[in-house]
Parts: structure tokens; C-alpha cells; sequence
């Protein structure tokens, strides 16, 4: 059942790495997926329970990271997720960080600060602009 969301298949919680580019108090932010690597692939699996749907990636390509399969999960999920929602497929672009991914920027990179008590964009943002005054 549903209780069971994320558990075996080596999988984890994909939201805290940032590959859906969605607000982080959005229900479309989370995902439960897995990371492979081995010699001249590289892939991702992931399962986005807010839309009931899943996503493999998989390329016949080695780097010295693993961000090509979730740079490719970034926009497709985007498209996914507007297709279902009956909504315009946003502009996302993916930045590289670290060995195992980077960030899917959809816009929501702001951020509440706290000494100014207001919104302000920032690089380590995750939230739309209308979860962050909800909640600044």
C-alpha cells in the first residue's frame, strides 16, 4: 500500500536532491527513486506519488558524473507533470552540483529571510513565490 512508498529497490527520497524543479511544499516535489552507475551507463529511476507515476532514464554514456540521466528527468517530468495537470510545460533548466546531480530550476528559487521577514530569490531557494509569502 501506499505506506510502503519508498521502501526496497535501494530506493530513496529523490525530493531532497531537487531533480523535480517543483516548489518543496508542493505535493509535485516528491519522488522516490534510485541512482545507477556502472561502466559506460548511467540511469535514474523515479516514482512521483502526487501524480501516481513513474520515470526510468537510462544512457548509454559514462562521465565523471551522474547528471545526464537527471538533467533529462528534470524536463521530462515537467512535461509529464503539465501534460497531467493541463497546465503550459514550464522553463526548466538543470544546473550541475555534484557528482550525483544538480538542481531542476522551474522558477522556484525563492527563499524567506528571516531578518527581513519577506521573499527573496535566492540560489538556495526551493519554493514558489506564492508558497514563500504564505509562509515567510
Amino acid at each position: 500500500g501506499r505506506d510502503c512508498v519508498g521502501v526496497g529497490l535501494a530506493t530513496f527520497n529523490l525530493s531532497i536532491m531537487g531533480v523535480t524543479g517543483q516548489s518543496s511544499l508542493s505535493p509535485y516535489a516528491v519522488s522516490y527513486g534510485h541512482l545507477g552507475a556502472t561502466y559506460g551507463y548511467d540511469s535514474i529511476a523515479a516514482y512521483f506519488p502526487a501524480i501516481d507515476a513513474a520515470v526510468s532514464i537510462g544512457t548509454s554514456i559514462e562521465t565523471d558524473s551522474q547528471t545526464a540521466p537527471s538533467d533529462t528527468l528534470c524536463l521530462v517530468y515537467n512535461a509529464l507533470l503539465a501534460a497531467v495537470r493541463g497546465t503550459a510545460e514550464p522553463r526548466c533548466s538543470f544546473s550541475k552540483e555534484s557528482y550525483f546531480g544538480g538542481r531542476c530550476d522551474c522558477g522556484n528559487t525563492y527563499a524567506c529571510h528571516k531578518l527581513l521577514r519577506m521573499c527573496v530569490k535566492s540560489e538556495l531557494g526551493s519554493l514558489s513565490k506564492e508558497d514563500c509569502s504564505r509562509t515567510c
